[in-house]
């Protein structure tokens, strides 16, 4: 299926499809394999916050993605949250800040001295204003940049003969998929006829996708076992 530039995606398509895509998770996720990589992508975030810990504190790398999981978990990481926070003339984050304050007590608690502490959470503050500035407070939008990338490159350098191009690219976004963990979408022809049944383009199911936080792989494998149903019950 071809991509469209953003300004094609109309909101309406977009909330219907999220509407849509809950309910198929709903009643289809149970026959997919248990665990996917990043199902949630808010996860990759959380991932990025204990590489920032793990680095900038002087814990150990178990205790760092402890400290990461723990805020994440008490939804004090949310990225448009941390993004609205104030960075000062010095480059460091107002400590007077409600939300600093809470996470400052926290990384306390667990024995991170004021220093790491400053230098972590700037950092953090830092990434989130980038990502939310430059991609809708998304990460899987960073990614995705580049694994089309990729999949462009691979495109014009190899040709499989025996198959159509949008074949070709339909196997090269599935490696990329299994092989990196990239949020990309549209691995198989299930998915775009689920996007013909509901005139939708693939701007939108992304949008779609990213508002409910689902990773692009799990996508397109719900969808696939989703069009195989309703297929089947219409034969």
């Amino acid at each position: 299926m071809k991509k469209v530039a953003e300004k094609d995606t109309k909101p309406e398509r977009v909330a219907l499809l999220e509407g849509r895509i809950r309910e198929i998770y709903a009643e289809y996720r149970h026959l997919l394999p248990a665990e996917y990589k990043w199902e949630d992508e808010s996860s990759r975030w959380t991932e990025l916050v204990y590489c920032i810990f793990a680095e900038l504190t002087h814990h150990s790398y178990r205790d760092a993605r402890r400290l990461a999981n723990d805020l994440a978990d008490l939804n004090l990481l949310e990225v448009e949250d941390l993004a609205r926070i104030p960075i000062m003339d010095n480059g460091t984050i107002n400590p007077d800040n409600s939300r600093v304050k809470t996470i400052t007590d926290i990384l306390k608690t667990n024995s991170v001295t004021d220093d790491d502490i400053k230098k972590s959470l700037s950092a953090i503050c830092k990434v989130a204003q980038a990502i939310e500035e430059n991609y809708d407070g998304k990460i899987q939008k960073f990614l995705r940049k580049y694994g089309h990338e990729i999949v462009d490159d691979f495109d014009s350098h190899v040709s499989f003969y025996e198959v159509s191009k949008g074949t070709q690219s339909r196997i090269l976004v599935k490696w990329i998929q299994n092989t990196l963990c990239m949020p990309l979408a549209f691995s198989n022809v299930y998915t775009a006829r689920f996007c013909e049944r509901k005139g939708a383009n693939y701007q939108e199911l992304a949008e779609a996708a990213d508002n409910l936080g689902i990773n692009g792989a799990m996508l397109d494998d719900l969808l696939e076992v989703y069009i195989v149903d309703i297929e089947g019950k219409q034969t």
